[in-house]
C-alpha cells in the first residue's frame, strides 16, 4: 500500500508514462481525491508533459531535418576545403622557396649548419603565416561584434 507523499510521486511519472499498473492507477486517485499539494503537482506535471510534446512535433519538422543535413554537409565541406587550402598554400609558399633555399644550399660561404637553420627557419615561417593566416580568416567568420556599427 503506498503511503507516503513522495511514492505517489514516482506513481505520477509511471502514470504519464503509461507505466503503472491498474491497482497503482487505482491508489493514484485515491490519494489525489485527498491530497492537494499532489493534485497541484500533478497537474503541473501533465502539463509539462503535454507541452514538450507539443515541442517535439514544432522543432523539428521535416524541413528543419533538411536544413540540418545541409548545414551538416556545408560545414564538412569547408572543414576539408579550409585543410586543402592551406596544404595548398604550405604546398606553393615551400615551392617558391625552393629557389631560396636551393640558392642558400649551393652557396659555399656558409656552413651545413647555418643552411640546416635557414631551411628550418623558412619552412617555420610558412606553416606560421598560413596558420595565422586561417585563424584570422576562422575569427573574422565568428567574430560575434562584426555586424556592429559605429
Amino acid at each position: 500500500m503506498i503511503r507516503s507523499c513522495d511514492e505517489i510521486k514516482i506513481l505520477m511519472m509511471k502514470y504519464l508514462d503509461q507505466e503503472a499498473s491498474a491497482e497503482e492507477q487505482e491508489a493514484l486517485r485515491r490519494h489525489l481525491g485527498h491530497c492537494q499539494p499532489c493534485q497541484d503537482e500533478f497537474h503541473q506535471l501533465k502539463t509539462i508533459k503535454k507541452v514538450t510534446g507539443e515541442m517535439k512535433k514544432q522543432l523539428l519538422p521535416e524541413m528543419a531535418w533538411e536544413e540540418y543535413w545541409r548545414h551538416l554537409y556545408n560545414r564538412l565541406e569547408r572543414g576539408i576545403a579550409w585543410i586543402l587550402i592551406s596544404l595548398g598554400i604550405i604546398i606553393l609558399l615551400g615551392y617558391a622557396s625552393v629557389d631560396f633555399v636551393r640558392d642558400v644550399l649551393q652557396t659555399t660561404q656558409l656552413s651545413p649548419l647555418q643552411k640546416v637553420g635557414i631551411l628550418v627557419l623558412v619552412l617555420g615561417m610558412i606553416v606560421l603565416f598560413v596558420s595565422v593566416l586561417r585563424e584570422k580568416l576562422m575569427i573574422r567568420r565568428h567574430d560575434k561584434y562584426r555586424e556592429v556599427q559605429r
